[in-house]
């Protein structure tokens, strides 16, 4: 009878813990939301760039679709600066005067575009508060979202959501890396099939 009981509060305790363990967390312990990715969308924010010597702002359009990314970066007054379009063959930026650089993909030339070096194979996941692959999530909110990612030498902050529930999208994004910093107000989401 001893053993019985025994056993049922050790199966018990080991359900517990399983519980536990299937509800992620971040570093400072709090629960944190596991946030679906979208795959296919349409992007428009502003943004400001600086590596402590040069500083950008404009607003940037980036939409991604299954192999296909295009990046357009405008001045604030509304003028093609740049525009960056990456597919499996390669990328290709094209600047406001004229210029074309071609290049494997699109981390080799959105640095070039921004004016610093962004990874580009992670700011959809900075955009969507998801950790990428390998990604620290530090600290979270009382709804379980992130307010802090550690990701490959970047902190990445989430001051803001654009409401109140678990699902919703960053509204800013503060990212740095040494003295470089990338701030990102996001300005319109939509998800494409």
């Amino acid at each position: 009878m001893v053993s019985a009981r025994r056993a049922l509060a050790v199966s018990v305790a080991l359900l517990a813990l399983a519980g536990c363990a299937l509800q992620p967390a971040g570093e400072d312990g709090a629960p944190l939301v596991e946030r679906a990715a979208i795959e296919h969308f349409e992007f428009e924010g502003r943004i400001a760039a600086s590596d402590g010597q040069r500083a950008a702002n404009g607003t940037l359009q980036w939409t991604r679709r299954a192999g296909y990314d295009e990046w357009t970066l405008l001045s604030p007054l509304g003028q093609i600066v740049a525009r960056v379009v990456g597919t499996p063959q390669g990328a290709t930026l094209r600047t406001a005067d004229g210029r074309t650089i071609e290049a494997v993909d699109v981390d080799e030339l959105l640095p070039q575009m921004l004016g610093v070096d962004a990874p580009a194979d992670h700011l959809d996941e900075w955009l969507q508060a998801r950790p990428a692959p390998g990604a620290r999530v530090i600290e979270t909110d009382a709804l379980g979202r992130p307010t802090r990612i550690s990701d490959s030498g970047w902190l990445i902050d989430y001051p803001t959501y654009a409401d109140d529930s678990a699902e919703a999208m960053p509204r800013r994004i503060d990212a740095t890396w040494g003295e470089v910093r990338l701030r990102v107000v996001t300005d319109g989401w939509t998800a494409l099939p």
